[in-house]
């Protein structure tokens, strides 16, 4: 199992690096003097207000783009909170998949695809964001991966742990 959170920051930084690293073969193979600054001003403030339109859109309770109502619909963790596990394969893997794409379009000339890559990523830091808020608002931990036969599905357990149980004396139960 793996925090909700960080795995869409995972993939997000994962992508986003990818992306970065095709841009930059990309251009190094068109030639450097392509680029002028109105260009990267125009793509960032494209990519901020995508994210800005992104959030707002995860943050909704929208059928088919909002995240609140997967949130909702999360199931209790069985048996408290889960052990931590690492995942590097996972992330390496990701990554690669993520950085041969990307390098391939760059070599080809187009790094102007890549801005589909960066569109995704903005995305999920998006949700990443927006779950988060989430956590915090509701005093949950939104995780992914206990059930497998759909890992896809949420479950969640609490921030802080419940105080123990006590007698009626308010002696320690155990």
């Amino acid at each position: 199992m793996i925090r909700y959170v960080r795995h869409e920051l995972m993939a997000a930084v994962a992508l986003l690096t990818a992306a970065a690293a095709g841009a930059a073969v990309g251009v190094r193979v068109v030639g450097g003097a392509s680029v002028r600054a109105g260009t990267v001003a125009w793509v960032a403030v494209a990519a901020l207000a995508f994210l800005a339109l992104s959030a707002r859109l995860r943050s909704s309770r929208l059928k088919w783009v909002g995240d609140v109502r997967e949130f909702e619909a999360a199931v209790p963790l069985p048996g408290g909170r889960p052990a931590g596990r690492d995942h590097t394969l996972r992330k390496a893997l990701r990554f690669s998949l993520f950085l041969l794409p990307s390098v391939a379009i760059g070599l080809l000339g187009l790094p102007s695809v890549l801005l589909v890559a960066l569109a995704l990523s903005l995305d999920w830091l998006a949700k990443a964001a927006v779950g988060a808020r989430w956590e915090r608002r509701n005093g949950r931990r939104l995780w992914l991966g206990h059930d497998p036969a759909d890992p896809n599905r949420l479950s969640y357990c609490p921030v802080t742990r419940p105080p123990s149980t006590r007698t009626a004396t308010d002696a320690p139960a155990g």
